[in-house]
């Protein structure tokens, strides 16, 4: 029985992947469940309430799955500068959600430091009227060499932003480090 459940759970990620375009689609969804849960972003408001429902949702999912390959879902990328990392196997995706900014200009820096992947990265933020606008698109070459990526984004003052990295390589890794700063 075992086996079979097993058998039938690896036939249904095999055929699951399928080829798409680069883009936020993951992140959108958690973005506009954090604008309902938080109500509308005002800038004279604290950062402290966002960061305490950030840690709180991180440890939920780092006990879960140790933030690791296996975590479902977007995760959450803090704009203090602090390192999230991680590897990227061939074909899949992972996604960075903030909260909404309190600066006007974000700094995200993706450092590819490990593997040869051939990477698309796209950088979207969405406002609490959910219009989602794509901001950069970004695409880490097919080569062993590390390669840091500094991303600049303006006027995003009270949008969240959503990160999203998919591995374009079937059989090469990403190994990445990637922070949001204000600039």
């Amino acid at each position: 029985m075992k086996k079979s459940f097993l058998a039938i759970i690896i036939f249904f990620f095999a055929f699951s992947f399928q080829m798409e375009a680069q883009n936020c689609n993951q992140g959108v969804k958690l973005a506009k469940e954090m604008w309902k849960s938080w109500g509308t972003w005002d800038p004279g408001i604290s950062l402290v309430p966002f960061k305490n429902e950030v840690k709180r949702i991180k440890n939920t999912w780092n006990a879960i799955a140790s933030n690791a390959s296996a975590t479902i879902g977007p995760r959450f990328l803090e704009l203090d500068g602090g390192n999230e990392q991680g590897t990227i196997y061939g074909q899949t995706k992972r996604t960075f959600v903030s909260t909404p900014s309190f600066h006007n200009t974000i700094e995200i820096t993706i450092n590819k430091y490990d593997g040869k992947a051939k990477t698309g990265v796209v950088i979207c933020v969405q406002g609490k009227d959910g219009v989602t606008q794509q901001k950069v698109n970004y695409e880490f070459p097919n080569d062993k060499n590390g390669k840091v990526k500094k991303f600049t984004l303006n006027n995003v003052k009270g949008k969240a932003i959503i990160v999203a990295m998919k591995n374009l390589s079937v059989g090469n890794k990403f190994k990445y480090r990637i922070n949001g700063k204000k600039k």
